[in-house]
């Protein structure tokens, strides 16, 4: 490369480029001339203006200009809505480094989605540590997503599966929109989908670019990218270098979106069925533990069957249709004919819903109900505690409700 470059520069090539930009573009591309690795590039330097003399790495400038760049990317995200049909849409441009809180809080708001696509159509790649991250939303096993090997210090990187923050959706049917500019590790999220056939890829084929590396500066008007190490996958034991990933559907740039959407809808009302089937099976599970059931005559049969009712609970909120409200709903149905019934099904509520206020308040209430004062006054007081904990906005309420019990 070098020697290509004093080639080109003893024919004058470069005479004509007036502007820093227009410069490191033409340099970019003799470079890939000889190695046509997409991550190669030469760029400008943000230099301030006072430094436009003599460029200073740690100019506060230059942090400023940083960190405003970043605000301005809004973490790499750009969008996340839900679609009709329930479909979580999910669209960002860049993997930015300690971004997690943000992927957490959109994630949080497609938890209740019946599928999920990611729009990855503009993405330019970015931090592999957040597409980790990303990625271990999808998987509920520590497998092996990706290795990074550097050839500097010989060095490996492995990049697993591992905890969030938030919950994760591991079986949700999920969809990837890819274009040719979705580049590196928009590339690596996709492929890790791919090969581990979590993800149905849309789109175009991706830009090719597999090796990771480092900013160096060449002077204090021009930084160059160069790349110092390469991804291998565990299932392929290569990577999309140079070939891109290619979609299980490829499809042209205009018509990808709209391919998408109409798998998602598909999937989803797929999802939904085979969800709902799941939770009914579970509810008259419920149904045949309940109906086995009789008032228990002493404390040992009483813990038996709050055991065998709050196991089926359990697997009832596991399903995602049943909620806390949904519990304390279904108890109702048995409050007055088998009152013991509806205090073991809130009690378990109170177990799978240790930080929720209102699940104890309905407990203790039903307590009460059935002439159990003691007992209620012990839960309702656990209510006020857990609601003095989190600053529940009804506090005083819960307050109220419990002096008026030791009335």
């Amino acid at each position: 490369m070098g020697a290509h470059l004093k080639k080109a520069y003893k024919e004058n090539k470069f005479k004509k480029y007036d502007l820093l930009d227009s410069f490191a573009v033409a340099l970019t591309k003799e470079v890939r001339f000889i190695n046509d690795d997409k991550h190669l590039r030469i760029r400008p330097k943000f230099v301030p203006e006072k430094d436009k003399a003599i460029a200073t790495k740690d100019s506060y400038e230059v942090y400023l200009h940083n960190l405003t760049d970043d605000r301005k990317l809004a973490n790499g995200f750009r969008e996340v809505k839900i679609l009709d049909g329930n479909i979580g849409y999910l669209k960002f441009n860049y993997f930015i480094h300690e971004t997690q809180k943000t992927i957490d809080s959109y994630m949080l708001l497609l938890a209740k989605t019946d599928a999920i696509v990611v729009d990855l159509r503009t993405n330019g790649g970015g931090s592999p540590k957040t597409v980790q991250y990303l990625c271990s939303y999808f998987f509920k096993e520590p497998i092996l997503l990706n290795t990074l090997y550097f050839r500097k210090d010989n060095f490996t990187e492995e990049f697993k599966v591992i905890e969030v923050n938030g919950k994760k959706r591991t079986d949700v049917p999920l969809l990837i929109i890819t274009g040719a500019r979705s580049f590196s590790g928009a590339e690596e999220f996709s492929y890790n989908m791919q090969t581990q056939k979590r993800a149905t890829l849309v789109g175009e084929v991706t830009g090719g670019g597999a090796n990771p590396g480092e900013i160096l500066e060449v002077n204090p008007l021009l930084e160059i990218f160069i790349p110092t190490g390469t991804a291998i996958n565990p299932i392929t034991k290569t990577n999309w270098e140079g070939i891109g990933v290619i979609p299980e559907y490829k499809t042209v740039k205009d018509s990808a979106y709209n391919k998408t959407i109409e798998l998602a809808a598909k999937a989803a009302e797929g999802y939904r069925n085979k969800i709902a089937a799941e939770s009914k099976k579970l509810y008259l599970e419920l149904q045949s533990v309940i109906d086995q059931q009789t008032q228990p005559l002493n404390e040992t049969d009483s813990a038996k069957m709050d055991q065998q009712i709050a196991t089926v609970v359990k697997k009832l909120t596991e399903s995602d249709l049943f909620s806390e409200e949904d519990i304390a709903t279904l108890s109702s149905d048995y409050s007055k004919t088998k009152p013991f019934i509806a205090e073991s099904i809130l009690k378990s509520n109170t177990e799978l819903y240790p930080k929720s206020p209102m699940a104890f308040l309905k407990y203790g209430d039903l307590l009460e109900q059935n002439g159990k004062k003691d007992r209620a006054a012990a839960v309702l007081k656990k209510a006020v505690e857990i609601a003095t904990e989190i600053k529940a906005p009804y506090l005083e309420g819960l307050k109220n409700r419990y002096e008026k019990i030791l009335k």
